[in-house]
C-alpha cells in the first residue's frame, strides 16, 4: 500500500523541477496569490509528472486539458502555505524532516534514501520539502481553526447507534471516491469536465488509487480515496443509491452532490456486523529504545538484540515497564484504547499486534523514534458492532472534512488570486 503513497507525495513534490536563476527570469507568471507568483515552467512540470505518476498516457491535449485543475490545486497549496504563517503555526524544519524519515519508513526506503533519490533526478531537496511543508500546514491549520468549531453530541452518537443496529443483516460496502468540489455555481461545468477527464483515464486502465491521490479534492485522497466501509444510508442519498448498484471494482460515472462531482469506486462488499478487525481497541504499552535517524547498520543491529532480550520472558504489560526500567536508553509508556486500524501505517505492528494474547510481546519494530516493543494489556470491541468512541470519531471525521472545506473555500474567497490568460 506505500508503493502507490510514495509514488504520489513523489508526483506531488518533483513536479515543481528545477531551474537556473538565468532562466528563472524569463519564465511566465501563470497566476499570482496574493505575492506569490505561479509560473508556466512550474505548472508544466507539475502537469507532466502527475501524469506520469498516475500512470495516465502523456500527450499534449492531455496536458492542456489538465492545466486548470493542476492550476487550481496549486493555488491552494501557496494559500495553506501563506495562511499556516499568518496564524503562526508554521512547519519547522524538524518537522518537515521527520515526515521525510515517516516517508522513507513507510515506503522501505533506508534513512537518507529519500534525497538520494530527488538527487538522482535532479531535483532539489528544497523543492521537496516545501511540498511536505503544504501538506503538515494544512494539517495545523485544521487543528487549530477547524477542530475547535466541530463537535459531536451524544444524541449524533446515539441516533448513529440506532441507525447501525437497524442495518444489522444488510450489506455493507467498502468506498473508494475521487472528490471534486464546485465552490461556485460558475465553476460547475469545468468541475465536471474535471471528472470526465478523471473518468476517461480510469477507463483507460489508470489505477483509481492513484489518480485519487492526484485529483481528488477530498480528506481521504492521499489513502487513495479509500472511505473505509459505508453503510446504505451512510452517504448522500444521491450518492448511496449509485453505490448500492455499483458493480464491484468499476469506477461509477461522475455523480453530482451539492458539494461537487464523486466518481464512486466499490472495493467490496460484506453483511454488516461481521466481524470489523480495524475496530478493535488495544490497551497497549510501547518500550521504545531510542536510536537516530541516521543510525548505522550495526548500531540499528546492536539495538535490535538489546530488544529482542527483552521480550524474552515478558508475560505482562507491567514486565515490559521493569525491562524498560533496567535497560539503558530505554523508556515506556501506555497506550490506551488505541483503533487497531490506526497501526496500519506500519504494517508490522497492524499485522502483528492486533493477533497478541493478552500479555504477549511483539517487535522490535522500526520507528522515528528509534525501536519499539510493544505489549498487549487488553482488545474489545471484536464482536462486529462498532463502539461509542469509533462511531464518534467517524462522525468528527465527516464533520472535520465539511468544516475543512468551508474554510479553503473562504481563504479563496478573501485572497487577492489573479490567473492569467493562458497561451
Amino acid at each position: 500500500m506505500f508503493a502507490p503513497f510514495l509514488r504520489a507525495l513523489l508526483a506531488v513534490t518533483l513536479v515543481l523541477g528545477s531551474f537556473t536563476a538565468a532562466s528563472a527570469q524569463t519564465l511566465r507568471v501563470v497566476a499570482r496569490v496574493n505575492d506569490d507568483a505561479i509560473t508556466d515552467f512550474e505548472l508544466r512540470q507539475r502537469i507532466t509528472f502527475a501524469v506520469r505518476s498516475a500512470g495516465m498516457q502523456e500527450t499534449p491535449d492531455l496536458q492542456q486539458r489538465l492545466a486548470p485543475q493542476i492550476l487550481r490545486q496549486m493555488i491552494d497549496e501557496r494559500l495553506q502555505i501563506q495562511n499556516s504563517k499568518g496564524l503562526g503555526v508554521k512547519p519547522s524544519e524538524a518537522e518537515v524532516n521527520q515526515r521525510v524519515s515517516e516517508i522513507e519508513r513507510t515506503a522501505g526506503m533506508q534513512p537518507g534514501q529519500f534525497k538520494v533519490y530527488l538527487q538522482s533526478i535532479g531535483v532539489p531537496y528544497e523543492i521537496a520539502s516545501q511540498q511536505i511543508e503544504a501538506s503538515i500546514a494544512w494539517t495545523k491549520i485544521v487543528r487549530r481553526r477547524v477542530r475547535p468549531q466541530v463537535d459531536v453530541s451524544d444524541a449524533e452518537i446515539d441516533d448513529a447507534m440506532q441507525r447501525i443496529r437497524n442495518n444489522v443483516g444488510k450489506t455493507e460496502s467498502r468506498v473508494a471516491e475521487i472528490f471534486i468540489p464546485i465552490d461556485k455555481v460558475e465553476q460547475a461545468d469545468e468541475a465536471k469536465r474535471s471528472a470526465d477527464r478523471v473518468l476517461e483515464q480510469l477507463r483507460r486502465g489508470a489505477a483509481f488509487a492513484a489518480l485519487a491521490q492526484q485529483f481528488s479534492q477530498g480528506a481521504t485522497a492521499q489513502q487513495g480515496g479509500d472511505l473505509g466501509w459505508i453503510l446504505p444510508g451512510a452517504l448522500d442519498p444521491t450518492l448511496d443509491g449509485v453505490m448500492e448498484k455499483a458493480p464491484l471494482r468499476q469506477a461509477t460515472d461522475p455523480i453530482r452532490s451539492a458539494a461537487g462531482y464523486h466518481i464512486l469506486y466499490v472495493i467490496d462488499r460484506r453483511p454488516f456486523a461481521s466481524a470489523r478487525p480495524d475496530d478493535m481497541r488495544l490497551n497497549l504499552v510501547q518500550m521504545t529504545l531510542a536510536l537516530p535517524v541516521n543510525a548505522s547498520p550495526d548500531e540499528v543491529a546492536r539495538a535490535t538484540g538489546e530488544a529482542q532480550k527483552s521480550i524474552a520472558g515478558v508475560r505482562s504489560c507491567q514486565d515490559l515497564h521493569t525491562r524498560a526500567r533496567e535497560l539503558k536508553g530505554a523508556t515506556s509508556g501506555d497506550l490506551n484504547n488505541i483503533r487497531a486500524g490506526d497501526l496500519a501505517a506500519n504494517r508490522e505492528m497492524y499485522e502483528q499486534i492486533p493477533k497478541l494474547n493478552a500479555g504477549g510481546a511483539a517487535g522490535p519494530f522500526r520507528v522515528a523514534e528509534g525501536l519499539q516493543v510493544v505489549a498487549l494489556c487488553s482488545k474489545e470491541g471484536t464482536g462486529g458492532m462498532p463502539t461509542r468512541d469509533v462511531i464518534s470519531q467517524q462522525i468528527l471525521l465527516q464533520k472535520l472534512e465539511a468544516a475543512s472545506r468551508r474554510y479553503m473555500r473562504e481563504l479563496r474567497r478573501v485572497a487577492t488570486i489573479d490567473i492569467k490568460q493562458q497561451q
